[in-house]
């Protein structure tokens, strides 16, 4: 397949992407806290025959640098990168965004932003606020930091919401932790302070400015996301489906290979 690998300066930042084969119809994808460009393998595997596929790494994650300032990145920062990364990879004049777990924030953040910008969003492990669950995560996984235990963190997550991933990628999860500098951890401890502390995603995404058709996937079995809450936040979306996947955790795609097979129907439609 052919692949254009680049980088783009924006502001304090360098942020690498990828954009995989050749179509006009362009699919970019946004990772999950700390998830690097990786984690799409197999998604970019499946639509690469009809789509041209975007990855890119975060600051704080994977190969994206910080090139000066503090290791946290805002919210309003990563919003504006995915808004950059979508400015110089469009083919098109839309674009399909394609998030999972905290990159769906992200990417509605933009749908809501620019509606006319995205043309559909396929939203996996959507979240509207933060579940008990996952607040009890972040504070434990905090205490670990503090204590320069960051060994225990990876584990301590697969136990949380990672049940259900294949071994290879639990192991995978460990090794990219073992792996990370001190200024990514910072930068993920101050993710996780946000999250931590923000109530509900209305607070600082406007749902009802979305017009993009858009598909949002939850895991039956998703240990940290309250499908009651998320039902009431997609239905503040227009044009909108909400699913819930049989035995599916957070890790969508990664647990279940054929959920790409929906989101192929879905594009499709």
């Amino acid at each position: 397949m052919k692949t254009v690998k680049g980088e783009l300066k924006l502001g304090r930042f360098l942020v690498p992407y990828r954009i995989y084969g050749e179509a006009q119809k362009t699919i970019i994808c946004i990772s999950g806290a700390k998830q690097t460009m990786a984690a799409w393998r197999s998604f970019v595997s499946h639509f690469i025959n009809e789509y041209s596929v975007v990855v890119f790494d975060l600051p704080g994650q994977g190969r994206a640098t910080i090139l000066s300032g503090t290791p946290n990145v805002t919210f309003d920062e990563q919003v504006d990168i995915l808004h950059n990364i979508v400015k110089e990879t469009n083919r098109n004049g839309t674009i399909i965004l394609a998030g999972a777990s905290w990159g769906t924030i992200i990417s509605a953040a933009l749908a809501a932003q620019h509606p006319k910008l995205i043309d559909k969003m396929m939203l996996g492990s959507f979240g509207a606020r933060p579940s008990k669950a996952v607040i009890d995560v972040i504070r434990a996984g905090q205490k670990l930091f503090d204590s320069n235990k960051n060994e225990d963190i990876a584990p301590l997550m697969i136990e949380a919401f990672g049940q259900h991933i294949p071994e290879t990628h639990k192991r995978q999860m460990i090794e990219q932790f073992r792996g990370m500098s001190r200024e990514q951890f910072l930068s993920f401890y101050d993710h996780c302070e946000f999250v931590g502390q923000a109530s509900d995603i209305g607070d600082f995404v406007d749902l009802g400015n979305i017009t993009a058709s858009t598909l949002i996937l939850n895991g039956e079995f998703d240990a940290i996301l309250d499908s009651i809450d998320i039902e009431k936040a997609s239905a503040q979306i227009a044009d909108c489906e909400f699913r819930i996947v049989p035995g599916a955790g957070h890790f969508l795609h990664w647990e279940q290979p054929d959920i790409l097979h929906t989101y192929s129907e879905f594009l499709a439609r």
